[in-house]
């Protein structure tokens, strides 16, 4: 199978991973995206943070702009799933007087963002009761905004509005199949994301503090949270279709298969993200564009090829899957006459043989490379196994395809027989002189 083609997001990876952060940032330049280089940077350096998302919301978004029958239901459709998002009236008090009116749908960044956020807090805390902040201010902050400011168009004043509107709707996910007999089966849920939430009015009213979500979509979420890493989500807020693709990627690709990708055309994309198909060319180039200069800066181990006339999708693992890994494994067993493993002998070789084995591979791949790719890289002994640790799956991959000759070389030079990369199988043992 032929290794889709790094987007520029993760050409960027690799640059800053091989060449350091000067050579990164000119190759952004030459490529045209003066921010990419930010992005890509700040997902390397930031310790990941975990934020989660239902995987309904993954798979089928909110719209990206105000629709023009703001006040009317919308339907999203994804495989034997369908989602329905319901505006409903609520009470408000309109200068003075109670007054029970509709805010209409949700659209934009801002409530994908208020979104991750309160389900975020809730699986963290295994809780329905949201707390969101001291003050909006400390909220907002929390959020990943820098500054707030009010008045009609102020970023506050915005938020605030998203997020009546999303606390205002009612949801219902349908599921439909047909059954080995031909019968037509359904289930169907109606949710609310909460029935309860209070604040302060003043001023600068309108700060929701506390949420209390309802018992059913608390547990519905538990069950259908879908990893996400919040520094990616940072950077990619003011982009309502890089969130969208961002979390759907998230989604999909830690589901699908090794042996070979998923397929799909544009126009079944254009449904997942509520795309009437009036304009594919359009919405193809906007999707293209996230994918190459937001999306693989911040998920760099994503696999995926957006062709003109097709998408394929491979497996890849979760965007949070960031801390080390196991990515090439050794073994070294120490026996005895009878066979049998001294373990005492095996702790004692453990610094001499990772350090010979650094050595090795230091003088096959040269200082400068090696320091790339392998200056952070640990070699571990666990119940009788080596594992070389690499920081990120990404550059999990890129080794075990670029060096795997000179981990052999490095492993037969110091008494084993091979290494190699592998993160979901476990090498076979070899044994030492």
């Amino acid at each position: 199978m032929t290794a889709p083609r790094y987007p520029l997001g993760q050409q960027v990876h690799l640059e800053l991973v091989q060449r350091g952060p000067d050579a990164a940032n000119q190759l952004a330049l030459s490529l045209g995206q003066p921010d990419l280089f930010e992005r890509v940077q700040a997902v390397q350096d930031e310790t990941p943070s975990p934020g989660f998302l239902h995987s309904a919301l993954c798979a089928m978004s909110l719209p990206v702009r105000r629709p023009k029958d703001e006040f009317a239901p919308i339907m999203r459709q994804d495989g034997q799933y369908t989602l329905v998002i319901n505006p409903k009236p609520r009470l408000d008090l309109v200068n003075g007087q109670q007054q029970f009116q509709s805010l209409g749908i949700p659209f934009g960044s801002l409530p994908r963002l208020i979104l991750i956020h309160i389900m975020t807090e809730a699986v963290k805390a295994n809780s329905r009761h949201i707390h969101l902040g001291r003050n909006f201010s400390d909220w907002m902050r929390r959020m990943g905004f820098k500054t707030v400011s009010y008045g009609p168009r102020g970023s506050a004043t915005l938020i605030r509005d998203q997020m009546d509107r999303l606390l205002s709707c009612e949801w219902m996910i349908r599921w439909d199949n047909v059954d080995k007999s031909g019968e037509h089966e359904f289930g169907i849920r109606e949710i609310k994301l909460t029935n309860e939430y209070r604040g302060q009015d003043g001023p600068k009213s309108g700060f929701q503090r506390e949420i209390l979500m309802t018992d059913g979509f608390f547990h519905h979420l538990k069950d259908h949270a879908v990893p996400l890493n919040e520094v990616a989500i940072r950077q990619l807020r003011d982009s309502a279709t890089a969130l969208d693709l961002y979390t759907w990627l998230a989604y999909r690709l830690p589901r699908i298969g090794n042996k070979r990708p998923a397929s799909l055309s544009w126009d079944q994309l254009a449904v997942h993200f509520g795309n009437d198909g009036r304009n594919i060319r359009k919405f193809r180039q906007t999707i293209r564009d996230a994918w190459e200069r937001h999306v693989s800066a911040v998920y760099p181990e994503a696999k995926a090829e957006f062709d003109t006339s097709i998408i394929r999708l491979y497996g890849s693992p979760a965007p949070l899957q960031q801390k080390l890994v196991p990515g090439a494994n050794l073994r070294l067993v120490t026996a005895d006459d009878k066979g049998t493993v001294d373990a005492t002998a095996e702790a004692a070789a453990a610094p001499n043989l990772a350090a010979a084995f650094f050595e090795k591979l230091k003088e096959n791949l040269g200082e400068a490379e090696f320091n790339a790719w392998f200056k952070r890289a640990n070699l571990e002994l666990r119940d009788s196994e080596w594992f070389l640790l690499v920081e990120r799956r990404f550059h999990c991959d890129y080794i075990r395809g670029q060096f795997q000759l000179q981990l052999d070389r490095a492993a037969r030079a110091i008494g084993l027989e091979q290494i190699r990369v592998d993160v979901t199988r476990k090498a076979s043992s070899v044994t030492g002189p």
